[in-house]
């Protein structure tokens, strides 16, 4: 049975939300959202403890919300009709998480724009089929794991893939659930990079996630969401822009001189 809960919006020292402080009747508990900065995973747990911490020395629920909500970075009391509604706003991306995400990618002038470009145009229907070795018992009595055999032509495409930045360096995205392609088969960009740090993220340690994307067509489309971001880039008709008035250009152009 479900039940509505009362969250505070927390926000990390970096200006960016980290997640919510939520209470129920009975229980507290905190929502990290799905894509956040360093600062604010750190600023999450942070929270999480201490509302665990007041909630088991004797305060109610409420009241432990109630507490926090007078603390640097709170947001006022609001109410979601459930934990599964306030999981769901956790997951939602804002303008800034898509330009934070944008902004990991290659510049639009960088060679590994064009190797990805050169290595998918080259796969053909050969070279997506993925056998599975293993899985067959040794003469000590060991069943080996049965794992993927990538062609060297989709390994190469991968290969591109993280050369230009598409896996975000925040790999808690792996932890979550891959963003449906929606039916028009059009991902978008930020989605895209999500979906990349999904999949060829927790490919090193779950086996078989990359062949499942190839398979339903998931691969295709971050490749393609990806291209025609960069292809937008380079031509200058992209219109999102930052929440401090930088365009997506900018972004893409200076994120590797923000990182050295």
């Amino acid at each position: 049975m479900t039940e509505p809960v009362r969250y505070i919006t927390v926000t990390a020292p970096d200006g960016n939300i980290a997640g919510y402080a939520w209470a129920d009747s009975t229980e507290v508990g905190f929502v990290h959202r799905a894509v956040g900065s360093p600062s604010c995973f750190a600023t999450g747990s942070e929270w999480r403890g201490r509302l665990y911490d007041a909630h088991r020395r004797g305060l109610s629920p409420a009241g432990a919300l109630a507490l926090f909500s007078r603390e640097p970075g709170a947001g006022r009391v609001t109410q979601a009709p459930d934990l599964a509604a306030l999981e769901e706003l956790a997951r939602t991306l804002t303008p800034a998480d898509e330009q934070r995400l944008l902004g990991h990618l290659a510049a639009p002038d960088d060679p590994a724009w064009r190797e990805l470009a050169e290595a998918y145009d080259a796969l053909t229907d050969a070279d997506r089929e993925v056998p599975w070795g293993g899985g067959r018992k040794k003469p000590n009595g060991v069943i080996q794991v049965a794992y993927p055999i990538y062609s060297e032509p989709l390994r190469r495409v991968v290969k591109a893939l993280w050369n230009l930045g598409a896996v975000s360096p925040d790999y808690r995205l792996a932890s979550g659930p891959i963003p449906q392609v929606p039916p028009s088969g059009r991902m978008s960009p930020a989605d895209a990079v999500r979906t990349a740090t999904v999949i060829l993220a927790a490919e090193r340690c779950c086996d078989g996630m990359i062949a499942d994307a190839v398979k339903d067509g998931t691969f295709d489309a971050l490749v393609a969401a990806l291209r025609a971001w960069h292809a937008g880039v380079q031509a200058g008709r992209l219109s999102g822009a930052a929440p401090d008035g930088t365009d997506d250009t900018a972004v893409a152009r200076s994120h590797r001189a923000d990182k050295s």
